[in-house]
């Protein structure tokens, strides 16, 4: 079996055993912890990309972070319902959106993931949406809605509230509410839904967040279950493992996978 790359939950660092033969590194935000500083190493900054201030660069409330082919930085802002691009050394080269509903505009921008080599998926969260832009930041189109009725009448309602991609197109959205990821070919249509309400691995409880690993396993983060899943590509479980958290507690649980 192959060794499972590292993983990154934000807020602070800390060793998980994983039931496999490799070790994960994760870190989790738990702001209902008691003592969770006991077990923690720091995460030290390198530097500052964005601020609070400044008509370029001012980020209020990021909600998504992703690099592109470049090594472009993408964040988007809930608050301030955009997109803002910055280079490899953190200068500001461009921004996209504005609060709304209509074309080239946002409601609470989500996630943001790289889309092959030439594109970028953003999670379009109030709007319900997946919207895709170009490198250079010029809106390609809505490559899924998911208010269509025809996708409705199939799955129900959707409020999606994480966004990834893999290597092969596909695009996973989590929808917390039903407790399920459903999955969506590089075109935008629907392929299948993974989950269900449960304890069981291979069901969530407290969804919050995923991230999709190099050879097309996802890793999904819940609260409730106060654990991680790794699933293959076809939702099949593969491994499972308690998180140090409080299933009381407050925070998304954000994940992401390094390429080792």
């Amino acid at each position: 079996m192959a060794s499972i790359p590292s993983l990154f939950f934000m807020a602070w660092l800390a060793t998980a055993p994983a039931p496999s033969p490799a070790s994960v590194s994760a870190a989790v935000h738990d702001s209902s912890a008691a003592d969770s500083d006991s077990a923690a190493v720091r995460l030290v900054a390198r530097g500052a990309l964005a601020t609070r201030r400044g008509e370029h660069g001012e980020v209020v409330d990021p909600a998504g972070v992703a690099v592109d082919a470049f090594g472009r930085v993408w964040v988007t802002d809930a608050e301030l319902h955009r997109i803002q691009r910055f280079d490899r050394d953190g200068r500001w080269i461009g921004e996209a959106g504005a609060l709304g509903s209509d074309v080239g505009q946002l409601r609470r921008p989500g996630s943001v993931a790289a889309l092959g080599a030439a594109n970028m998926a953003v999670l379009d969260r109030e709007n319900r949406r997946v919207l895709v832009y170009d490198l250079f930041g010029r809106l390609q189109g809505v490559r899924i809605d998911l208010a269509d009725p025809t996708l409705e009448s199939t799955t129900g309602r959707i409020d999606p509230t994480w966004l990834a991609t893999d290597r092969g197109g596909a695009i996973y959205v989590a929808d917390p509410g039903r407790e399920r990821l459903l999955v969506f070919d590089t075109s935008g249509g629907l392929t299948r839904t993974l989950g269900g309400f449960g304890a069981q691995v291979g069901s969530f409880r407290g969804l919050r967040a995923m991230a999709a690993a190099p050879h097309g396993e996802l890793v999904v983060t819940e609260r409730l279950n106060a654990r991680v899943q790794r699933l293959d590509a076809s939702g099949r479980p593969i491994a499972s493992w308690a998180l140090p958290i409080s299933p009381r507690g407050a925070g998304a649980l954000p994940v992401a996978v390094d390429e080792q």
